[in-house]
């Protein structure tokens, strides 16, 4: 029962949130004069909820030995994009019309890189689903690992560290430096709590660091960000434009905000407001309360998933629990921070508010994998309460008109003999 009251909690701060995102962009609509966004993303919510349905209703042990083919799914995914950046990068050196042949890309790289698949229906973002799909990959290796397996070099580290920096270094192919931490974060975390031997989890860490560093080092758009997020209003009119601004709505939205629908930062002073900067509209319009509010859901989230987990059936269910709860209380946290100007600006989206389907999507997957978590947990309470109900019946008064349902739980359960 614990299971399934957490369970309906967390839908429930879900369901917040994502009326809080709905309710925002069809504020920015009014500026733009478009409600395309408000559409597309009413649409990513339906998918995403039908999605998190059908995971539902799966057995999440049977997800996890499967999750392996999907993982590979997304890697050649990665790979694809980033075989048509470097075939782009040769461009001049290609038959006329080649690169414009392959399917799913794009024409030009969009931020310097290709990150989206140009599907027939919509754009998609392997990047974002990594990081559930990694995740429940890695819940259920370890969940089948005992603790003297996963304490040795190659089960505890070296198959699953291959398998992660396989991934994270698709990911970071595709420019990605921001969804490749965080993602490499949680990857971290779960090796962490599923038992490594902190010995092998400080070199990860300091390999983890060093690479983070040099990445940020040899790239100078990254090393302008540190520079700028320090002092954006010194930058205001180059680099610093989006970070000012985005402080601005803060700041002028004080303590209850200019009211709905009054942003004055939305009327295209603000870049990309309907994606990584909702929060700074949410603040300009509700004041510190709606940002405070957000936070809370945030917070309250991510502890009644971590709830769930701890109801979970074993292993597997717990850290795949965990693994969601950090996953969404990282990114969400990264955003608020790049928004307040507490850490450099990122392309991390809000999850469950920001405009973005693949985003959208990767957070209701991996919703669906905490209530498929929860259903089984909830499955085998009830059993536990009919093998308490049958116990307590006299020995003597066992017998099948008496019993009923209880001696087929029984003979089920195998205890029938136990007279």
């Amino acid at each position: 029962m614990k299971a399934r009251t957490a369970n309906i909690v967390a839908l429930a701060l879900l369901l917040l949130l994502v009326g809080y995102g709905l309710m925002m962009l069809y504020s920015i609509s009014l500026a733009t004069g478009s409600r395309g966004n408000l559409a597309d993303q009413a649409k990513w919510v339906c998918v995403g909820i039908t999605v998190a349905l059908a995971l539902r209703y799966l057995d999440y042990q049977l997800l996890g030995k499967w999750s392996w083919v999907a993982l590979v799914g997304v890697a050649l995914a990665l790979a694809y994009l980033a075989m048509a950046f470097a075939l782009y990068k040769c461009k001049g050196h290609l038959p006329s019309g080649f690169f414009e042949s392959l399917p799913f890309v794009p024409d030009h790289p969009t931020k310097g890189s290709f990150r989206w698949l140009r599907l027939p229906f919509a754009s998609a973002q392997p990047s974002e689903l990594a990081k559930p799909i990694l995740g429940l990959f890695l819940a259920t290796y370890y969940g089948g690992l005992s603790k003297e397996e996963t304490q040795t070099l190659k089960k505890g580290v070296l198959v699953p560290g291959a398998c992660a920096a396989g991934t994270l270094f698709l990911v970071l192919c595709g420019k990605d430096l921001s969804t490749a931490a965080i993602t490499g974060a949680v990857v971290f975390s779960l090796m962490f709590v599923a038992g490594v031997r902190l010995r092998y989890l400080s070199c990860i860490a300091l390999i983890g660091v060093v690479l983070f560093a040099g990445l940020c080092k040899t790239n100078p758009e990254r090393m302008r960000r540190f520079g700028t997020y320090q002092d954006p209003e010194a930058c205001q009119d180059n680099e610093g434009y989006q970070l000012w601004h985005s402080q601005l709505a803060l700041g002028s939205g004080g303590v209850t905000g200019l009211q709905f629908t009054n942003s004055r930062m939305k009327q295209m002073y603000l870049p990309e407001a309907h994606t990584d900067f909702i929060v700074a509209i949410i603040g300009e319009e509700f004041g510190y309360v709606g940002v405070l509010g957000v936070i809370v859901l945030y917070c309250l989230l991510c502890v009644a998933i971590f709830w769930t987990g701890l109801c979970a059936v074993d292993r597997k269910g717990f850290l795949i629990c965990f693994s969601v709860a950090l996953g969404l209380g990282l990114q969400a946290l990264t955003n608020l921070s790049v928004v307040s100007g507490f850490c450099p600006t990122t392309g991390v989206t809000a999850p469950f508010l920001s405009y973005g389907g693949s985003s959208m999507l990767a957070c209701f997957v991996g919703f669906g994998l905490v209530s498929s978590c929860a259903r089984v947990a909830y499955k085998e309470d009830l059993r536990e309460r009919e093998r308490e109900r049958y116990r307590s019946i006299p020995v003597d008064d066992r017998d099948e008109g008496a019993l009923g349902r209880h001696a087929a739980l029984a003979i089920a359960f195998g205890e029938d003999d136990d007279a």
